[in-house]
């Protein structure tokens, strides 16, 4: 029974769209910014408002993956258009991914210190340039639950807009079941974010960045030489 259910959902793009996205929202930018948050305003208002806006994201993204399906048949039936671009997407971010992780830290400086660089430099200076422009403009509402709420859902939203998750999320949708794969984005991001709000600070100074993105880069190879063969 428990290999039939593990063949069903692997069929039904749940497996990998949850590996992808677990892997690659671990000490992404987004990671990041539900940390940082969390801490200035809370834990479960950072939760809800981070996992809607990714899930929001995931549907777009699934939604924009079967779009491709809507090749013209007189194409789409010689050449499947969708699934050549899930490869094709999936090989890249996989390259660029482990071509990241593997890159010595640029220095910068007479002392030749290590820059503040990588996912965890970006998501400050993103979560400080919001936080500076509530200041110019503040709002009553930023104390209340739903003033949060919108605060961390448009922030991750924006933040995860183009990122290699979501263009990963529309590979997978073009090339598998769309709502198995939905279901295991959306699964792939509640769980990465509940690590982000409970345990995100101190993870933060113990994560190691090359780590996460050499495996995301192997997971990323992997699936795309998957889906490879699941086109011929």
């Amino acid at each position: 029974m428990g290999a039939g259910v593990y063949k069903s959902l692997s069929k039904s793009g749940f497996t990998a769209a949850f590996a992808l996205i677990f892997v690659s929202e671990l000490g992404d930018k987004t990671f990041f910014i539900a940390a940082l948050l969390a801490m200035r305003l809370g834990r479960f208002t950072v939760l809800a408002g981070a996992t809607s806006a990714l899930c929001l994201m995931s549907v777009i993204s699934v939604v924009i993956g079967r779009l491709c399906q809507k090749i013209p048949s007189s194409i789409n039936d010689t050449l499947p258009i969708g699934e050549y671009l899930a490869v094709g997407l999936l090989f890249y971010f996989g390259i660029r991914t482990l071509m990241e992780a593997l890159s010595p830290p640029e220095k910068s400086g007479a002392d030749g210190e290590t820059t503040g660089t990588g996912e965890l430099a970006d998501a400050e200076e993103f979560v400080a340039a919001s936080e500076q422009k509530k200041k110019l403009s503040p709002s009553s509402s930023e104390k209340n639950f739903l003033g949060k709420f919108w605060e961390t859902f448009t922030l991750v939203f924006i933040a995860e807009w183009g990122d290699r998750s979501m263009l990963a999320t529309i590979a997978l949708g073009a090339a598998q079941n769309p709502v198995g794969v939905t279901f295991g984005a959306c699964f792939g991001h509640l769980l990465a974010t509940l690590i982000a709000v409970i345990g995100g600070a101190l993870l933060s100074k113990r994560i190691s960045e090359r780590t996460v993105g050499i495996t995301g880069g192997v997971l990323f190879i992997g699936f795309a030489f998957a889906t490879l063969a699941g086109v011929f």
